[in-house]
């Protein structure tokens, strides 16, 4: 059961496991002996390894073993001057490179679609955003990503911003311009955070899009976990150049647990083996399936979103293992296309009002992208469709800011109808998903129209927290 140190961490369990030693530390649970019998019974052997950091197994706080070895080797397969591995989830990463990179008052260059820990690291750190104008695919309604053009203004506008944050890909797969983006971020000195959360497969296989790390990005953070075969909740983050790193290893200390599951660890150790054993196979036989499946559909009136649809500006491509399907030609929401599915046996990944999402990984194989594209095949077509209760459209316009993120934040805070919040101060983070847009952000002026979209959102009697005073 060697991997001949190829994955250090994984070995490292394996090895001490076989010393038989009997446990008088933490977990609790005893290698599984003081657990639900039901539970025992279905995760097996799988409990001899929820472990802590006894000798030989390393501290992901300070790492000097084991898992110091497996991120040098994750390093340097993705091409990083430094990994950190992530076991509270990519979130942990952003926050992380917002908190080494930023101070009070400092300005991060970001659009509105961005993770809510972005917002978060914005909290933590006291830094301000400067918001990113955004191009839109009409229908459905999507975010495309921010051209060249836009940003070269606002980085004239705002020559002392620290930070920006792209999102390479969007949730839906498109991909931006990176590389002219951070090319532009650099000439101005403003270091780049990519959020590659739905990308930890790019660049493993012709046909994806590159890694934002080979584009030049500085940071780049990636849910292993997404399309890779690391447990959920394991992410890395990677950095171009060491310089960062004592800060970024700082931040995270701040914001990890102190106890991390070495399940999740492990499973990014062995996660980037098989991705450099295999991922250029797999991931190249994944391309071939997704596309096969996409022109099926397509010749049956059922488009998925396609490159041709989104490059522009903004885009540079997509990623042709997502699949998302607008639900138009079906005469039906999203929703309701995806509550179909779900009873013929087919999760989708995400339901909008107008589209789906669906993704393809090397552990989906023929049987099953076949049983995928039969049941769309048979989905009932209708000619009406009801109205949706929120229309696909770009963005409201961005309120005035009266209070950083972190100001509102710590500010005294109280619930009102909405009825009531007109120019109050927001004091939460409103984005709804899809597309995961803020709608508002704290900090915010509330406004007319922002109110109406939260009416449509929380109903007539809904509420919102703003700031007292």
């Amino acid at each position: 059961m060697k991997t001949q140190g190829q994955a250090p961490l994984w070995e490292a369990l394996l090895n001490y496991r076989q010393q038989g030693l009997n446990s008088w530390h933490t977990p609790g649970h005893k290698d599984g002996a003081y657990t639900l019998p039901l539970w025992r019974d279905f995760l097996g052997a799988a409990l001899a390894l929820d472990l802590t950091e006894v000798p030989g197994l390393d501290n992901l706080a300070c790492p000097g073993g084991a898992i110091a070895a497996a991120q040098e080797r994750a390093a340097r397969f993705y091409g990083a001057a430094r990994t950190f591995f992530l076991v509270n989830g990519a979130s942990a990463g952003l926050m992380a490179v917002i908190l080494a990179t930023c101070r009070p008052g400092d300005e991060v260059l970001l659009p509105r679609y961005a993770h809510r820990a972005v917002f978060n690291g914005l909290i933590l750190s006291g830094a301000r955003p400067v918001y990113l104008a955004t191009e839109w695919l009409a229908s459905p309604g999507l975010p495309l990503g921010v051209a060249p053009e836009s940003l070269a203004g606002t980085l004239r506008e705002h020559p002392g911003a620290r930070l920006l944050l792209l999102v390479h890909p969007t949730y839906e797969g498109v991909v931006p311009r990176s590389e002219e983006l951070i090319a532009l971020a650099h000439a101005h000195g403003v270091a780049v955070l990519a959020d590659a959360a739905h990308g930890a497969h790019f660049g493993l296989a012709p046909g994806l899009p590159p890694s934002p790390l080979d584009l030049g990005a500085d940071f780049v953070v990636q849910s292993s976990h997404k399309t890779l075969a690391a447990l959920t909740q394991a992410a890395m983050l990677h950095l171009r150049e060491e310089a960062a790193a004592a800060r970024v290893a700082s931040a995270l200390n701040l914001l990890q647990t102190t106890s991390p599951s070495y399940l999740l660890l492990a499973s990014l150790d062995t996660a980037r083996l098989l991705a450099e054993e295999r991922g250029r196979q797999d991931w190249g036989l994944t391309v071939a399936r997704a596309t096969a499946a996409r022109a099926r559909l397509d010749r049956a009136g059922l488009p998925p979103l396609a490159m041709a649809d989104v490059t522009g500006p903004a885009a540079s491509g997509l990623d042709v293992t997502r699949l998302l399907l607008p639900t138009a030609p079906l005469g039906r929401r999203g929703t309701e296309v995806a509550a179909t599915l779900r009873r013929t046996g087919q999760e989708v990944e995400l339901a909008g009002e107008d589209y789906i999402v669906v993704i393809i990984t090397p552990g989906d194989g023929e049987e099953k992208i076949e049983a995928l594209v039969t049941a769309l095949l048979a989905l009932p077509r209708s000619d009406s469709r009801q109205p949706a209760a929120l229309a696909p459209a770009p963005p409201v316009r961005i309120p005035e800011t009266a209070l950083t993120p972190r100001e509102a934040w710590l500010a005294p805070r109280r619930e009102l109808p909405l009825e009531e919040a007109t120019g109050k101060i927001a004091a939460e983070l409103i984005a709804p998903c899809p597309p995961g847009l803020a709608l508002t952000v704290p900090g915010e002026v509330l406004t007319p129209e922002v109110l109406e979209r939260l009416r449509d959102l929380r109903g007539p009697s809904g509420r919102v927290l703003v700031v007292d005073g």
